[in-house]
């Protein structure tokens, strides 16, 4: 942090988040310090405020800021101003671009980097879901940012597609970072801050509330050189951040959906209208190739052996967090090398009858095994149906009363953590 990003705070609590009141003051006053210092006359002579601002621009006090910035510091997050040189000139270069930044994680060199949207419906269908996880999958395996709202369905299908690569991918949230919302994605935000960055324009603590996300989709959109949209119905916000990205002079692709599907009215209506139809990662990365060659990575997306492989990112392990959580004794836990449900002082010597017996019984299919640190809590649950014995998909749907969305998001955030194991025939076991 430096010393101006308090009045970068200031200003965006004293005019409000998504305001285009912004850059004409900065524009006017030289700088987020010269705002502040201005008097009520000067404020007043500018003409840029109404008399509905102006009351809560006189009445936001730096002691606000202040406040913000000593929760950043205690949470470790960084904050970034119009001030600051690594503020993206794409972010700057909208009519309403945001005082401040908050973020958690490691943001990218925006404005070097080919980065690409991906929003959609959070009923997300099977279909969608895992049309979208793979897309952004390719995507990231090729050197794209993947940028998305951290919300459910297509947003999570984004960015775990972009995780599962080892890419980058970015989390635009419309509430505070550290807000208690959307709890099943606990566990993916935790990952995607430690592999890219969780940014948001509210402060710490900031609630959810519904107007917050239309506010915060121009963020999105800005950011990328495209958005693409995945299932989105004809009132879908997903369908806010296309329209911002055609007025920001940005790409917009949709995947095409059944004529008959409601996830897909508004996608299919982007293409009636003129958006590019996709069916693949290919025919985005097409766009980009020729005028971003050095940061593409050279792979034939139809060759599975030449792509990327798959990288699993799993927390570190906190062996008392974890023991506090299931109730038991930290030496109880398994082991985090092999994942052994505990540490046996028997003799495990070649040809020993205890080796034998723990060759009989897999480690996994213990009572003790717990699930690794960070999963939702419906990836808990479809990690303890699962053993060494494949289940099929129908089967497990059935068991956890999940729809095929549900399961599909769940197996997905399991395989993040290469805790299952793909089987031919939609069968899956514990990885």
């Amino acid at each position: 942090m430096n010393e101006n990003d308090i009045y970068g705070v200031w200003l965006q609590q004293a005019v409000g988040e998504g305001s285009r009141k912004v850059p004409m003051l900065l524009e006017y006053f030289g700088s987020c310090k010269g705002v502040y210092d201005a008097d009520e006359q000067e404020i007043r002579l500018s003409g840029i405020l109404g008399p509905k601002e102006l009351p809560r621009f006189l009445d936001t006090k730096l002691d606000v800021a202040e406040e913000i910035l000593h929760a950043c510091k205690r949470l470790g997050y960084r904050i970034l101003t119009p001030e600051d040189s690594r503020y993206p000139d794409r972010l700057r270069n909208i009519p309403d671009y945001p005082a401040a930044l908050y973020i958690c994680g490691e943001l990218p060199d925006i404005d070097n980097e080919v980065c690409v949207a991906m929003v959609g419906t959070r009923r997300a269908s099977r279909y969608g879901y895992t049309i979208a996880n793979a897309i952004a999958k390719d995507l990231a395996a090729c050197g794209v940012v993947v940028i998305s709202g951290g919300a459910r369905g297509i947003d999570s299908a984004a960015h775990q597609g972009a995780l599962l690569s080892g890419g980058k991918t970015i989390a635009v949230l419309g509430c505070g970072i550290n807000t208690r919302y959307n709890m099943e994605n606990e566990g993916l935000r935790q990952v995607i801050s430690t592999s890219g960055a969780l940014v948001s324009e509210y402060p710490p603590g900031s609630p959810p509330m519904s107007f917050h996300f239309p506010i915060r989709n121009r963020i999105i959109s800005a950011l990328s050189l495209g958005v693409i949209v995945v299932e989105a119905g004809e009132k879908s916000g997903s369908l806010i951040t296309a329209n911002l990205a055609l007025e920001q002079g940005k790409d917009v692709f949709a995947v095409p959906g059944e004529i008959n599907s409601y996830q897909a009215k508004g996608t299919n209506r982007l293409i009636f209208d003129g958006a590019t139809p996709i069916e693949s990662a290919a025919d985005v990365l097409y766009e980009y190739a020729v005028r971003f060659p050095h940061k593409m990575n050279s792979i034939n997306l139809e060759d599975k052996n030449s792509r990327v492989r798959e990288k699993h990112v799993r927390p570190k392990w906190d062996r008392e967090a974890l023991a506090a959580k299931y109730g038991i004794s930290p030496e109880q836990l398994p082991d985090k090398s092999n994942n052994n449900p505990k540490k046996k002082e028997q003799s495990t010597a070649p040809g020993s009858s205890q080796q034998k017996a723990n060759t009989k019984k897999a480690p996994q299919d213990t009572e003790e095994a717990a699930p690794p640190i960070g999963m939702s809590e419906g990836a808990q649950k479809a990690w303890k149906a699962l053993g060494s014995t494949p289940k099929h998909f129908q089967q497990l749907m059935e068991e956890l009363h999940m729809s095929s969305s549900e399961l599909s998001r769940c197996i997905t955030e399991l395989e993040l953590y290469a805790a299952v194991k793909a089987h031919p025939g939609n069968l899956y076991s514990r990885g």
